[in-house]
Protein backbone atom coordinates (compact mmCIF):
# COMPACT_ATOMS: atom_id res chain seq x y z
CA UNK A 1 0.00 0.00 0.00
CA UNK A 2 1.39 3.41 -0.97
CA UNK A 3 2.07 5.95 1.72
CA UNK A 4 -0.24 8.96 1.89
CA UNK A 5 2.01 11.35 3.76
CA UNK A 6 2.49 13.68 0.82
CA UNK A 7 5.68 15.40 -0.20
CA UNK A 8 7.32 15.24 3.25
CA UNK A 9 11.08 14.65 3.64
CA UNK A 10 11.68 11.23 5.15
CA UNK A 11 14.73 12.54 7.02
CA UNK A 12 12.34 14.01 9.59
CA UNK A 13 11.33 10.53 10.71
CA UNK A 14 14.67 8.76 10.36
CA UNK A 15 14.92 7.95 14.10
CA UNK A 16 11.20 7.28 14.65
CA UNK A 17 9.13 4.16 14.17
CA UNK A 18 6.72 5.90 11.78
CA UNK A 19 7.15 7.92 8.57
CA UNK A 20 4.26 10.38 8.90
CA UNK A 21 0.55 10.73 9.50
CA UNK A 22 -2.53 10.16 7.41
CA UNK A 23 -5.43 12.55 6.89
CA UNK A 24 -7.03 11.48 10.19
CA UNK A 25 -3.86 12.09 12.21
CA UNK A 26 -2.95 8.42 12.68
CA UNK A 27 0.67 7.31 12.50
CA UNK A 28 1.91 5.43 9.45
CA UNK A 29 4.49 2.92 10.65
CA UNK A 30 7.51 1.91 8.64
CA UNK A 31 7.53 -1.35 6.72
CA UNK A 32 10.30 -3.60 7.95
CA UNK A 33 12.75 -4.75 5.31
CA UNK A 34 13.55 -8.05 7.03
CA UNK A 35 16.90 -9.45 8.02
CA UNK A 36 19.50 -11.31 5.94
CA UNK A 37 17.99 -14.73 6.70
CA UNK A 38 14.59 -13.69 5.32
CA UNK A 39 16.21 -12.32 2.14
CA UNK A 40 18.12 -15.60 1.67
CA UNK A 41 14.94 -17.67 2.05
CA UNK A 42 13.10 -15.45 -0.45
CA UNK A 43 15.89 -15.83 -2.99
CA UNK A 44 15.77 -19.63 -2.64
CA UNK A 45 11.97 -19.85 -2.93
CA UNK A 46 11.43 -17.17 -5.61
CA UNK A 47 13.84 -17.24 -8.61
CA UNK A 48 12.80 -13.70 -9.61
CA UNK A 49 13.27 -12.24 -6.11
CA UNK A 50 16.54 -10.58 -7.12
CA UNK A 51 14.46 -8.15 -9.19
CA UNK A 52 12.52 -6.93 -6.13
CA UNK A 53 13.49 -3.51 -4.76
CA UNK A 54 12.28 -1.61 -1.69
CA UNK A 55 10.47 1.67 -2.31
CA UNK A 56 11.18 3.77 0.78
CA UNK A 57 8.93 6.62 -0.37
CA UNK A 58 5.96 4.54 -1.44
CA UNK A 59 6.38 1.89 1.18
CA UNK A 60 6.10 -1.04 -1.22
CA UNK A 61 8.35 -3.65 -2.82
CA UNK A 62 7.85 -3.53 -6.64
CA UNK A 63 9.48 -6.02 -8.98
CA UNK A 64 11.53 -4.67 -11.91
CA UNK A 65 10.79 -5.79 -15.43
CA UNK A 66 13.34 -7.15 -17.85
CA UNK A 67 13.54 -3.84 -19.71
CA UNK A 68 14.12 -1.87 -16.50
CA UNK A 69 16.86 -4.26 -15.43
CA UNK A 70 18.58 -3.84 -18.78
CA UNK A 71 18.36 -0.05 -18.48
CA UNK A 72 19.89 -0.10 -14.99
CA UNK A 73 22.74 -2.36 -16.13
CA UNK A 74 23.63 -0.01 -19.01
CA UNK A 75 23.52 3.04 -16.78
CA UNK A 76 25.81 1.39 -14.21
CA UNK A 77 28.18 0.30 -16.98
CA UNK A 78 28.48 3.80 -18.45
CA UNK A 79 26.80 2.86 -21.76
CA UNK A 80 24.34 5.28 -23.38
CA UNK A 81 21.01 3.44 -23.65
CA UNK A 82 20.08 4.76 -27.12
CA UNK A 83 17.21 2.41 -27.68
CA UNK A 84 15.38 3.89 -24.70
CA UNK A 85 15.60 7.65 -25.45
CA UNK A 86 15.36 9.89 -28.49
CA UNK A 87 16.75 7.80 -31.32
CA UNK A 88 13.42 6.20 -32.26
CA UNK A 89 10.36 7.79 -33.86
CA UNK A 90 7.59 9.13 -31.68
CA UNK A 91 4.92 6.54 -31.08
CA UNK A 92 1.66 8.49 -31.20
CA UNK A 93 -1.55 6.61 -30.73
CA UNK A 94 -3.41 6.37 -34.07
CA UNK A 95 -0.43 7.28 -36.19
CA UNK A 96 2.61 5.44 -37.44
CA UNK A 97 5.67 6.93 -39.04
CA UNK A 98 5.93 4.30 -41.77
CA UNK A 99 4.94 5.48 -45.25
CA UNK A 100 4.43 9.12 -44.24
CA UNK A 101 6.40 12.35 -44.58
CA UNK A 102 6.86 12.85 -40.82
CA UNK A 103 10.30 14.06 -39.85
CA UNK A 104 12.14 11.96 -37.30
CA UNK A 105 12.64 13.32 -33.86
CA UNK A 106 16.14 14.72 -33.40
CA UNK A 107 18.16 13.24 -30.60
CA UNK A 108 19.94 16.50 -29.70
CA UNK A 109 18.85 20.12 -29.59
CA UNK A 110 20.60 22.46 -32.07
CA UNK A 111 23.10 24.95 -30.65
CA UNK A 112 21.23 28.01 -31.91
CA UNK A 113 18.36 27.33 -29.53
CA UNK A 114 20.62 28.10 -26.57
CA UNK A 115 21.72 31.55 -27.81
CA UNK A 116 19.65 34.59 -26.68
CA UNK A 117 17.13 35.85 -29.19
CA UNK A 118 17.61 39.44 -30.39
CA UNK A 119 13.88 39.92 -30.87
CA UNK A 120 13.19 38.92 -27.23
CA UNK A 121 15.89 41.32 -26.04
CA UNK A 122 14.23 44.19 -27.90
CA UNK A 123 10.83 43.25 -26.41
CA UNK A 124 12.27 43.28 -22.86
CA UNK A 125 13.82 46.73 -23.40
CA UNK A 126 10.50 48.06 -24.72
CA UNK A 127 8.64 46.75 -21.61
CA UNK A 128 11.20 48.33 -19.26
CA UNK A 129 10.82 51.75 -20.92
CA UNK A 130 7.01 51.51 -20.72
CA UNK A 131 7.19 50.75 -16.98
CA UNK A 132 9.53 53.67 -16.36
CA UNK A 133 7.37 56.16 -18.28
CA UNK A 134 4.18 54.99 -16.57
CA UNK A 135 2.53 53.52 -19.66
CA UNK A 136 2.18 50.15 -17.90
CA UNK A 137 0.96 49.95 -14.26
CA UNK A 138 2.02 47.25 -11.84
CA UNK A 139 -0.75 44.88 -10.68
CA UNK A 140 -1.99 45.47 -7.13
CA UNK A 141 -0.97 42.51 -4.92
CA UNK A 142 -2.21 41.52 -1.52
CA UNK A 143 -0.01 42.73 1.35
CA UNK A 144 -0.57 39.51 3.32
CA UNK A 145 2.21 37.02 2.71
CA UNK A 146 1.31 33.64 1.36
CA UNK A 147 2.74 31.86 4.40
CA UNK A 148 0.45 33.71 6.86
CA UNK A 149 -3.13 32.74 7.51
CA UNK A 150 -5.86 33.57 9.94
CA UNK A 151 -6.08 31.43 13.04
CA UNK A 152 -9.80 30.83 12.74
CA UNK A 153 -10.06 30.20 8.97
CA UNK A 154 -9.55 26.44 9.09
CA UNK A 155 -11.97 26.04 12.00
CA UNK A 156 -14.86 28.14 10.79
CA UNK A 157 -14.90 26.93 7.16
CA UNK A 158 -16.00 23.28 7.08
CA UNK A 159 -19.08 22.37 9.03
CA UNK A 160 -17.90 18.82 9.71
CA UNK A 161 -15.63 19.82 12.61
CA UNK A 162 -17.98 19.79 15.55
CA UNK A 163 -15.21 20.35 18.11
CA UNK A 164 -14.34 23.81 16.75
CA UNK A 165 -15.32 26.67 19.04
CA UNK A 166 -16.86 29.85 17.59
CA UNK A 167 -14.90 33.08 17.46
CA UNK A 168 -15.16 35.27 20.55
CA UNK A 169 -17.59 38.06 19.85
CA UNK A 170 -16.62 41.68 20.01
CA UNK A 171 -18.33 44.04 22.40
CA UNK A 172 -21.50 45.48 20.90
CA UNK A 173 -21.56 49.31 20.66
CA UNK A 174 -23.62 51.14 23.23
CA UNK A 175 -24.92 54.70 23.68
CA UNK A 176 -21.59 55.78 25.12
CA UNK A 177 -19.97 55.03 21.74
CA UNK A 178 -22.34 57.36 19.88
CA UNK A 179 -21.09 60.85 18.97
CA UNK A 180 -24.58 62.35 19.46
CA UNK A 181 -26.71 60.15 21.78
CA UNK A 182 -30.18 61.18 22.95
CA UNK A 183 -30.41 63.38 26.00
CA UNK A 184 -31.83 60.66 28.20
CA UNK A 185 -28.72 58.47 27.54
CA UNK A 186 -26.11 61.14 28.24
CA UNK A 187 -25.75 60.23 31.90
CA UNK A 188 -23.07 58.38 33.79
CA UNK A 189 -23.57 56.54 37.11
CA UNK A 190 -20.95 57.52 39.68
CA UNK A 191 -20.99 55.55 42.95
CA UNK A 192 -19.94 57.07 46.24
CA UNK A 193 -17.69 54.60 48.09
CA UNK A 194 -18.50 55.92 51.56
CA UNK A 195 -22.28 55.86 51.48
CA UNK A 196 -22.89 53.38 48.69
CA UNK A 197 -25.36 55.75 46.89
CA UNK A 198 -25.20 56.40 43.15
CA UNK A 199 -25.17 59.94 41.84
CA UNK A 200 -26.30 60.67 38.25
CA UNK A 201 -24.44 63.43 36.38
CA UNK A 202 -24.89 64.81 32.87
CA UNK A 203 -21.81 64.59 30.65
CA UNK A 204 -21.44 66.58 27.39
CA UNK A 205 -17.74 66.19 26.63
CA UNK A 206 -18.31 63.40 24.04
CA UNK A 207 -21.36 64.88 22.29
CA UNK A 208 -20.92 66.38 18.81
CA UNK A 209 -23.64 67.85 16.57
CA UNK A 210 -21.95 66.67 13.36
CA UNK A 211 -19.87 63.67 12.37
CA UNK A 212 -17.19 65.85 10.77
CA UNK A 213 -16.43 67.34 14.17
CA UNK A 214 -15.62 64.00 15.76
CA UNK A 215 -11.85 63.78 16.41
CA UNK A 216 -9.73 60.68 15.96
CA UNK A 217 -10.44 57.77 18.28
CA UNK A 218 -7.62 57.72 20.82
CA UNK A 219 -7.81 54.15 22.22
CA UNK A 220 -8.15 52.60 18.75
CA UNK A 221 -4.76 50.89 18.77
CA UNK A 222 -5.25 49.56 22.29
CA UNK A 223 -8.65 48.10 21.49
CA UNK A 224 -7.35 46.44 18.33
CA UNK A 225 -4.46 44.98 20.28
CA UNK A 226 -6.80 43.57 22.92
CA UNK A 227 -9.00 42.14 20.20
CA UNK A 228 -5.99 40.37 18.68
CA UNK A 229 -5.13 38.99 22.12
CA UNK A 230 -8.67 37.67 22.48
CA UNK A 231 -8.40 35.87 19.15
CA UNK A 232 -4.93 34.55 19.89
CA UNK A 233 -5.40 33.41 23.50
CA UNK A 234 -8.95 32.14 23.26
CA UNK A 235 -9.23 28.32 22.87
CA UNK A 236 -10.01 27.32 19.30
CA UNK A 237 -10.68 23.60 19.71
CA UNK A 238 -12.68 21.89 22.41
CA UNK A 239 -10.94 18.74 23.55
CA UNK A 240 -12.80 15.98 25.33
CA UNK A 241 -11.51 15.61 28.88
CA UNK A 242 -10.68 12.09 29.97
CA UNK A 243 -12.55 11.04 33.07
CA UNK A 244 -10.00 8.70 34.60
CA UNK A 245 -10.78 7.52 38.14
CA UNK A 246 -7.93 7.69 40.66
CA UNK A 247 -8.13 3.94 41.17
CA UNK A 248 -7.08 3.37 37.56
CA UNK A 249 -3.91 5.47 38.01
CA UNK A 250 -2.69 3.92 41.25
CA UNK A 251 -0.88 0.59 40.98
CA UNK A 252 -2.61 -2.45 42.47
CA UNK A 253 -1.67 -2.66 46.13
CA UNK A 254 -2.55 -5.40 48.60
CA UNK A 255 -4.96 -4.77 51.43
CA UNK A 256 -3.14 -3.55 54.58
CA UNK A 257 -5.03 -6.16 56.60
CA UNK A 258 -3.23 -8.86 54.62
CA UNK A 259 0.16 -7.41 55.67
CA UNK A 260 -0.36 -7.85 59.40
CA UNK A 261 1.11 -7.82 61.94
CA UNK A 262 2.30 -4.21 62.20
CA UNK A 263 1.94 -1.58 64.98
CA UNK A 264 -1.35 0.30 64.84
CA UNK A 265 -2.50 1.19 68.37
CA UNK A 266 -0.92 2.55 71.54
CA UNK A 267 -0.25 -0.24 74.02
CA UNK A 268 1.76 1.43 76.79
CA UNK A 269 3.00 4.89 77.71
CA UNK A 270 6.11 5.20 79.89
CA UNK A 271 6.20 8.47 81.85
CA UNK A 272 9.03 9.43 84.18
CA UNK A 273 11.34 11.91 82.48
CA UNK A 274 10.90 15.55 83.41
CA UNK A 275 12.20 16.81 80.05
CA UNK A 276 12.18 15.67 76.43
CA UNK A 277 13.43 12.17 75.71
CA UNK A 278 16.38 12.23 73.28
CA UNK A 279 17.16 8.56 72.73
CA UNK A 280 15.83 5.04 73.33
CA UNK A 281 17.33 1.56 72.85
CA UNK A 282 15.70 -1.88 73.44
CA UNK A 283 18.05 -4.67 74.49
CA UNK A 284 18.63 -7.68 72.19
CA UNK A 285 16.43 -9.93 74.36
CA UNK A 286 13.43 -7.60 74.16
CA UNK A 287 12.88 -7.44 77.96
CA UNK A 288 14.39 -4.04 78.76
CA UNK A 289 14.42 -0.56 77.32
CA UNK A 290 16.86 2.28 78.00
CA UNK A 291 15.99 5.95 77.53
CA UNK A 292 18.07 9.10 77.78
CA UNK A 293 16.66 12.55 78.38
CA UNK A 294 17.57 16.22 78.62
CA UNK A 295 17.00 16.01 82.39
CA UNK A 296 20.48 14.36 82.64
CA UNK A 297 19.11 10.92 83.51
CA UNK A 298 19.25 7.45 82.00
CA UNK A 299 16.32 5.17 82.84
CA UNK A 300 15.88 1.42 82.50
CA UNK A 301 12.33 0.24 81.80
CA UNK A 302 10.71 -3.16 81.88
CA UNK A 303 8.84 -3.48 78.57
CA UNK A 304 6.20 -5.96 79.72
CA UNK A 305 4.94 -3.76 82.59
CA UNK A 306 6.24 -0.28 81.75
CA UNK A 307 7.90 0.00 85.16
CA UNK A 308 11.11 1.99 85.66
CA UNK A 309 13.60 -0.28 87.45
CA UNK A 310 16.69 1.92 87.67
CA UNK A 311 17.82 5.52 87.11
CA UNK A 312 21.35 6.82 86.44
CA UNK A 313 22.04 10.50 87.08
CA UNK A 314 24.65 12.46 85.12
CA UNK A 315 25.85 16.05 85.04
CA UNK A 316 24.89 16.58 81.39
CA UNK A 317 22.09 15.42 79.10
CA UNK A 318 22.13 11.95 77.57
CA UNK A 319 22.14 12.30 73.77
CA UNK A 320 22.56 8.68 72.64
CA UNK A 321 22.39 5.19 74.12
CA UNK A 322 23.05 1.75 72.60
CA UNK A 323 23.22 -1.84 73.84
CA UNK A 324 26.17 -4.09 73.08
CA UNK A 325 24.79 -6.67 70.59
CA UNK A 326 27.07 -9.48 71.81
CA UNK A 327 24.97 -12.36 73.24
CA UNK A 328 25.07 -12.51 77.01
CA UNK A 329 26.54 -9.01 77.36
CA UNK A 330 24.89 -6.30 79.48
CA UNK A 331 27.20 -3.45 78.44
CA UNK A 332 25.51 -0.18 77.53
CA UNK A 333 27.19 2.80 75.84
CA UNK A 334 25.88 6.24 76.77
CA UNK A 335 26.86 9.62 75.25
CA UNK A 336 27.14 12.14 78.07
CA UNK A 337 28.85 15.44 77.32
CA UNK A 338 32.33 14.88 75.84
CA UNK A 339 32.57 11.21 76.88
CA UNK A 340 31.15 7.80 76.05
CA UNK A 341 30.21 6.04 79.29
CA UNK A 342 30.15 2.22 79.36
CA UNK A 343 27.79 0.82 81.98
CA UNK A 344 26.99 -2.74 83.04
CA UNK A 345 23.25 -2.79 83.44
CA UNK A 346 23.27 -5.92 85.63
CA UNK A 347 25.64 -4.36 88.23
CA UNK A 348 28.29 -7.02 87.60
CA UNK A 349 30.98 -4.48 86.75
CA UNK A 350 32.68 -6.87 84.31
CA UNK A 351 33.20 -5.96 80.68
CA UNK A 352 33.39 -8.75 78.09
CA UNK A 353 36.51 -9.48 76.10
CA UNK A 354 36.70 -10.60 72.50
CA UNK A 355 39.41 -12.85 71.13
CA UNK A 356 41.70 -11.65 68.36
CA UNK A 357 40.38 -14.02 65.69
CA UNK A 358 36.87 -12.58 66.01
CA UNK A 359 37.81 -9.08 64.94
CA UNK A 360 41.04 -9.14 62.96
CA UNK A 361 39.22 -7.92 59.85
CA UNK A 362 38.80 -4.48 61.32
CA UNK A 363 42.36 -3.73 62.47
CA UNK A 364 42.70 -0.71 60.23
CA UNK A 365 45.64 1.64 60.24
CA UNK A 366 45.19 5.01 61.90
CA UNK A 367 44.73 7.85 59.48
CA UNK A 368 45.49 10.36 62.19
CA UNK A 369 46.44 9.44 65.74
CA UNK A 370 44.33 10.88 68.49
CA UNK A 371 44.88 10.11 72.14
CA UNK A 372 41.70 9.40 74.12
CA UNK A 373 41.56 8.75 77.84
CA UNK A 374 40.05 5.47 78.99
CA UNK A 375 39.24 5.61 82.67
CA UNK A 376 37.09 3.68 85.12
CA UNK A 377 35.40 4.99 88.26
CA UNK A 378 32.24 4.21 90.22
CA UNK A 379 31.74 0.98 88.26
CA UNK A 380 31.65 2.86 84.92
CA UNK A 381 34.18 3.19 82.12
CA UNK A 382 34.66 6.62 80.51
CA UNK A 383 36.09 7.28 77.02
CA UNK A 384 36.85 11.00 76.83
CA UNK A 385 36.67 12.93 73.55
CA UNK A 386 37.76 16.37 72.38
CA UNK A 387 34.16 17.58 71.94
CA UNK A 388 30.63 16.60 72.88
CA UNK A 389 29.59 13.16 71.62
CA UNK A 390 26.22 12.99 69.84
CA UNK A 391 26.02 9.43 68.48
CA UNK A 392 27.33 5.96 69.31
CA UNK A 393 26.73 2.72 67.37
CA UNK A 394 27.96 -0.86 67.88
CA UNK A 395 29.31 -3.43 65.48
CA UNK A 396 27.36 -6.71 65.35
CA UNK A 397 30.19 -8.67 67.03
CA UNK A 398 30.09 -6.44 70.11
CA UNK A 399 33.78 -5.49 70.33
CA UNK A 400 33.90 -2.34 68.19
CA UNK A 401 31.75 0.76 68.53
CA UNK A 402 31.92 4.12 66.72
CA UNK A 403 31.20 7.61 68.00
CA UNK A 404 30.57 11.00 66.40
CA UNK A 405 31.42 14.33 68.02
CA UNK A 406 29.16 17.37 67.92
CA UNK A 407 31.02 19.22 65.16
CA UNK A 408 30.85 16.07 62.98
CA UNK A 409 34.38 16.42 61.61
CA UNK A 410 35.61 12.90 62.28
CA UNK A 411 34.56 9.40 63.36
CA UNK A 412 36.21 7.56 66.22
CA UNK A 413 36.28 3.75 66.31
CA UNK A 414 36.85 2.16 69.73
CA UNK A 415 37.75 -1.41 70.68
CA UNK A 416 36.40 -2.58 74.01
CA UNK A 417 38.64 -5.62 74.53
CA UNK A 418 41.89 -3.66 74.12
CA UNK A 419 40.54 -0.33 75.38
CA UNK A 420 42.03 1.73 72.57
CA UNK A 421 40.61 4.24 70.10
CA UNK A 422 41.56 5.44 66.65
CA UNK A 423 40.45 8.08 64.20
CA UNK A 424 39.94 6.44 60.82
CA UNK A 425 39.37 9.63 58.78
CA UNK A 426 40.81 13.08 58.66
CA UNK A 427 38.64 16.01 59.61
CA UNK A 428 35.73 16.29 57.18
CA UNK A 429 34.60 19.60 55.70
CA UNK A 430 30.96 18.52 55.65
CA UNK A 431 29.59 17.57 59.11
CA UNK A 432 28.81 13.88 59.66
CA UNK A 433 25.25 13.20 60.79
CA UNK A 434 25.16 9.42 61.29
CA UNK A 435 27.29 6.30 61.00
CA UNK A 436 26.42 2.58 60.92
CA UNK A 437 28.28 -0.70 60.37
CA UNK A 438 27.31 -3.19 57.69
CA UNK A 439 25.64 -6.23 59.34
CA UNK A 440 27.76 -8.77 57.42
CA UNK A 441 30.70 -7.22 55.53
CA UNK A 442 33.54 -4.97 56.75
CA UNK A 443 31.87 -1.81 55.46
CA UNK A 444 31.15 1.49 57.18
CA UNK A 445 28.30 3.80 56.13
CA UNK A 446 28.78 7.51 56.85
CA UNK A 447 25.90 9.94 56.34
CA UNK A 448 26.84 13.58 55.78
CA UNK A 449 24.58 16.48 54.95
CA UNK A 450 25.00 15.83 51.22
CA UNK A 451 25.84 12.18 50.56
CA UNK A 452 26.04 8.69 52.04
CA UNK A 453 29.57 7.35 51.73
CA UNK A 454 30.43 3.63 51.87
CA UNK A 455 33.95 2.73 52.98
CA UNK A 456 35.75 -0.60 52.91
CA UNK A 457 37.58 -0.96 56.23
CA UNK A 458 39.91 -3.70 54.99
CA UNK A 459 41.16 -1.97 51.84
CA UNK A 460 40.67 1.53 53.33
CA UNK A 461 39.01 2.89 50.17
CA UNK A 462 35.80 4.67 49.31
CA UNK A 463 33.54 2.21 47.46
CA UNK A 464 30.51 4.30 46.61
CA UNK A 465 28.86 7.63 47.21
CA UNK A 466 25.05 7.71 47.31
CA UNK A 467 23.22 10.91 46.41
CA UNK A 468 19.61 11.71 47.34
CA UNK A 469 19.32 15.08 45.60
CA UNK A 470 18.90 16.99 48.86
CA UNK A 471 21.44 18.88 50.96
CA UNK A 472 19.97 18.22 54.41
CA UNK A 473 20.31 14.54 55.31
CA UNK A 474 19.67 13.75 58.97
CA UNK A 475 19.60 9.98 59.68
CA UNK A 476 19.83 6.54 58.09
CA UNK A 477 19.23 2.85 58.82
CA UNK A 478 20.33 -0.37 57.11
CA UNK A 479 18.29 -3.48 56.36
CA UNK A 480 19.19 -6.73 58.09
CA UNK A 481 20.23 -8.18 54.72
CA UNK A 482 22.69 -5.34 54.14
CA UNK A 483 21.59 -4.61 50.56
CA UNK A 484 19.11 -1.77 51.23
CA UNK A 485 19.26 1.39 53.34
CA UNK A 486 16.84 4.21 54.07
CA UNK A 487 17.91 7.83 54.53
CA UNK A 488 15.84 10.60 56.09
CA UNK A 489 16.25 14.31 55.40
CA UNK A 490 15.23 17.54 57.06
CA UNK A 491 12.79 18.38 54.25
CA UNK A 492 10.53 15.46 55.22
CA UNK A 493 11.60 13.04 52.46
CA UNK A 494 12.52 9.41 53.00
CA UNK A 495 14.80 7.79 50.37
CA UNK A 496 15.14 4.04 49.83
CA UNK A 497 18.43 2.89 48.28
CA UNK A 498 19.07 -0.47 46.67
CA UNK A 499 22.85 -0.83 46.86
CA UNK A 500 22.95 -3.35 44.00
CA UNK A 501 20.80 -1.23 41.73
CA UNK A 502 22.06 2.37 41.61
CA UNK A 503 23.62 5.22 43.56
CA UNK A 504 20.36 7.16 43.26
CA UNK A 505 17.24 6.43 45.33
CA UNK A 506 15.00 3.59 44.21
CA UNK A 507 12.00 5.29 45.83
CA UNK A 508 11.50 8.68 47.50
CA UNK A 509 8.63 9.06 49.98
CA UNK A 510 7.58 12.60 50.88
CA UNK A 511 4.86 12.02 53.44
CA UNK A 512 6.19 13.97 56.46
CA UNK A 513 5.44 17.65 56.97
CA UNK A 514 8.50 18.21 59.18
CA UNK A 515 12.10 17.13 59.40
CA UNK A 516 12.73 13.40 59.82
CA UNK A 517 14.68 12.77 63.03
CA UNK A 518 15.07 8.98 63.01
CA UNK A 519 14.43 5.93 60.82
CA UNK A 520 14.49 2.26 61.80
CA UNK A 521 14.19 -1.23 60.29
CA UNK A 522 12.64 -4.21 62.03
CA UNK A 523 15.22 -7.01 62.37
CA UNK A 524 12.75 -9.81 61.45
CA UNK A 525 9.51 -8.42 60.00
CA UNK A 526 9.32 -6.51 56.66
CA UNK A 527 8.65 -3.24 58.45
CA UNK A 528 10.36 0.12 58.72
CA UNK A 529 9.34 3.39 60.37
CA UNK A 530 10.26 7.07 60.43
CA UNK A 531 9.76 9.70 63.14
CA UNK A 532 9.47 13.39 62.37
CA UNK A 533 9.16 16.81 63.94
CA UNK A 534 5.49 16.86 62.92
CA UNK A 535 4.88 14.59 65.97
CA UNK A 536 3.96 11.59 63.82
CA UNK A 537 5.47 8.17 63.22
CA UNK A 538 4.90 6.57 59.82
CA UNK A 539 4.95 2.78 59.52
CA UNK A 540 5.71 1.17 56.15
CA UNK A 541 5.78 -2.31 54.71
CA UNK A 542 9.08 -2.96 52.92
CA UNK A 543 9.40 -6.44 51.47
CA UNK A 544 12.85 -7.30 50.08
CA UNK A 545 12.51 -10.38 47.85
CA UNK A 546 15.25 -12.97 47.52
CA UNK A 547 14.49 -13.18 43.80
CA UNK A 548 16.55 -10.56 41.98
CA UNK A 549 13.91 -10.21 39.25
CA UNK A 550 11.39 -8.70 41.69
CA UNK A 551 11.64 -5.16 42.98
CA UNK A 552 11.21 -4.04 46.55
CA UNK A 553 7.56 -3.66 47.59
CA UNK A 554 6.99 -0.48 49.65
CA UNK A 555 3.49 0.19 51.02
CA UNK A 556 2.46 2.85 53.59
CA UNK A 557 0.58 1.18 56.44
CA UNK A 558 -0.17 3.50 59.35
CA UNK A 559 0.39 7.02 60.69
CA UNK A 560 0.70 7.09 64.48
CA UNK A 561 -0.26 10.40 66.13
CA UNK A 562 0.15 9.88 69.87
CA UNK A 563 2.90 12.41 70.62
CA UNK A 564 2.48 16.16 71.03
CA UNK A 565 4.94 18.65 69.53
CA UNK A 566 6.64 21.56 71.25
CA UNK A 567 8.76 24.40 69.76
CA UNK A 568 8.79 22.84 66.31
CA UNK A 569 9.92 19.41 67.58
CA UNK A 570 7.98 16.17 67.83
CA UNK A 571 9.34 12.62 67.72
CA UNK A 572 13.05 12.37 68.53
CA UNK A 573 13.72 8.65 67.98
CA UNK A 574 11.95 5.41 67.10
CA UNK A 575 13.00 1.75 67.39
CA UNK A 576 11.43 -1.68 66.82
CA UNK A 577 11.21 -4.55 69.25
CA UNK A 578 13.81 -7.21 68.36
CA UNK A 579 11.30 -10.09 68.18
CA UNK A 580 7.74 -8.67 68.30
CA UNK A 581 6.00 -6.33 65.79
CA UNK A 582 6.11 -3.54 68.35
CA UNK A 583 7.38 -0.01 67.91
CA UNK A 584 8.90 2.32 70.51
CA UNK A 585 8.87 6.09 70.01
CA UNK A 586 10.27 8.93 72.12
CA UNK A 587 9.08 12.52 71.94
CA UNK A 588 9.72 15.99 73.29
CA UNK A 589 6.67 15.62 75.53
CA UNK A 590 8.79 13.44 77.86
CA UNK A 591 6.95 10.19 77.17
CA UNK A 592 7.88 6.86 75.59
CA UNK A 593 5.05 5.08 73.76
CA UNK A 594 4.83 1.41 72.83
CA UNK A 595 2.71 0.61 69.76
CA UNK A 596 1.47 -2.87 68.91
CA UNK A 597 -0.90 -4.62 66.54
CA UNK A 598 -4.53 -4.31 67.57
CA UNK A 599 -5.16 -7.95 66.67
Amino acid sequence: MDNTIGDVPLEWYREDEHIGYDADGRKLFKITKGDSIEHLLQMVDDPSYWRTVFDEKGGGAPQLSKTQVELIQKLRGGVMPRRFFGDQHLDVQGFSGHGSNMAPVQSREPKRRFTPSRWEAKMVIRLIRSLRNGYIHKPVTDNVAQGLRLLWDSLCGPAGKSNALPLPRSRAPSHTDSYNPPVEYRTTDISDGSSGDKQTLLTYQNVYDALRKVPSYTPYVVERFRRCLDLYLCPRVEKARLNVPPSAILPPLPNPKELRPFPTTELLRMIGHRDKVLCIAPDPTGHWLLSGSSDCTLRKWEISTGRCTRVWHFTKEVKSVAWCPRPGSNVVSVCVGAAVVLICSDDSGQYPTVHHHDSHLYDVENTEQMTLNWGERNGMMFVSHSAAVIKVVWHRKGDYFASIVSDGKHVMVHRLSRRNSQQIFRDQKIPIRSVIFHPQNPLLFICTGLHVQIYDLQRQVLLRKLSTGTRRLSCMAIHSGGENIIVGSEDGKLSWFDLELSITPYKVLGSHAGAIKDVSFHPKYPLFASGSDDATVHVFHGMVHADLDRNVLIIPLKILRSHSGHDGEGVTECAFHPTQPWLFSAGVDGSIIVFCDEG
